[in-house]
């Protein structure tokens, strides 16, 4: 998701607008709003709950990307995620970006470590 929110911060004045859709359980949606704002994502994160969207545009698996463009079409659907789709993304992202005479500028993702004050290591021998 940093992926996505520096996407979003990068892309903003060309018109890029992440929007993040959660579909867990009641039960899991309490942990969203802290997960959200401890790592300071600045997209905003709606839930589903029930799953009415997620049914509605066919997801199959979580996470799935969608890339939308203006006109409300969608260009671009990933389900599931392996290492290196970031690249995919951006690649969708830049070509109709092109194609609609979009300016904007570089980008390039700036990895985040997340430090754990309270990891533990177990070894079993």
């Amino acid at each position: 998701m940093a992926y996505l929110d520096q996407l979003n911060t990068n892309f903003k004045d060309a018109g890029l607008q992440v929007l993040a859709v959660n579909a867990n359980k009641p039960n899991v949606l309490k942990l969203v709003r802290p997960y959200i704002q401890k790592r300071k994502y600045k997209f905003p994160v709606s839930v589903d709950p029930s799953a009415k969207l997620a049914k509605k545009m066919g997801v199959l698996g979580y996470p799935t990307l969608f890339i939308v463009g203006k006109d409300g079409t969608i260009l671009h659907k990933s389900n599931g995620y392996k290492e290196g789709m970031e690249n995919e993304y951006l690649q969708e992202l830049l070509e109709y970006f092109d194609s609609e005479n979009i300016d904007y500028g570089d980008f390039e993702f700036e990895r985040q470590l997340e430090e754990k004050n309270d990891a533990s290591v177990t070894v079993d021998f």
